[in-house]
């Protein structure tokens, strides 16, 4: 042990440079590139926030950026925020915008004051340095089916997809075919049930497909969870999870 010790420490005293340290993986991993297609962006209109560019993802299918809102209840404030996920639906970054308890100090007149106008400034600069980093495409809705009966859509269908939420699963399939590329246990996306008060009885938010996004030749989709709730039951905000394939 002795001898190996002092090997060790010669071979030091030799000289070797020490390892790199591992890359960043972020926004800031390198100088941005300038794109010809522009960078999603968040702004205002009719009291309230407009995100018609997200989600959005990386053409290499690395990150997606997803936008979510609190219901806020029977106020319904306006609220804001935004994730940037990994392939597997964990959140690596996130700007909170505006919480609901904010807004009527922060958009009186429901318009945003100093304070929230440099916070959207300030994520529309990040996303345009996501986008410069990573090549954000946007996604557009796949068609939600209705189903004839009157009960909860379950399947979204396009781009050669079909999506399928079976109530506490999610299969992607393509078009018409039965095997799928991929299926996702979504046990982790449903509400749990809950009391709203002493002496009430138990809450149920039973959880249906609100929508599903995807961008042309990227094996990834935005899938987004919806609750159904009472006035005595408020259901959760939507959810989105991505969902990705090889």
């Amino acid at each position: 042990m002795r001898t190996l010790a002092l090997v060790l420490l010669a071979l030091a005293a030799c000289g070797g440079s020490p390892a790199p340290p591992p890359e960043v993986l972020s926004s800031h991993a390198s100088e941005p590139l300038a794109r010809d297609t522009a960078a999603p962006k968040i702004t205002w209109a009719d009291n309230t926030f407009v995100t018609a560019t997200l989600p959005a993802v990386a053409r290499a299918a690395e990150i997606t950026v997803v936008a979510l809102r609190d219901h806020d209840g029977g106020r319904g404030y306006p609220n804001l925020e935004i994730e940037v996920r990994d392939r597997n639906d964990k959140t690596i970054q996130s700007i909170t915008i505006l919480i609901p308890n904010e807004y009527e100090t922060l958009a009186p007149d429901g318009k945003p004051g100093d304070v929230l106008a440099k916070r959207i400034e300030a994520a529309n600069a990040e996303l345009a340095k996501l986008h410069g980093v990573h090549d954000l495409v946007p996604m557009k809705p796949l068609d939600l089916q209705k189903p004839a009966d009157g009960s909860d859509p379950h399947l979204a269908i396009g781009d050669n997809l079909d999506v399928d939420w079976n109530k506490d699963h999610l299969h992607v399939f393509p078009h018409n075919v039965d095997r799928p590329v991929t299926t996702v246990d979504g046990h982790g996306w449903l509400a749990p049930s809950h009391t709203s008060c002493a002496g009430c009885g138990v809450c149920e938010n039973p959880a249906f497909l609100g929508a599903v996004y995807h961008a042309p030749a990227i094996n990834i989709v935005v899938v987004e969870i919806r609750y159904h709730g009472t006035d005595t039951c408020e259901e959760p905000g939507d959810q989105p999870h991505v969902v990705a394939w090889y």
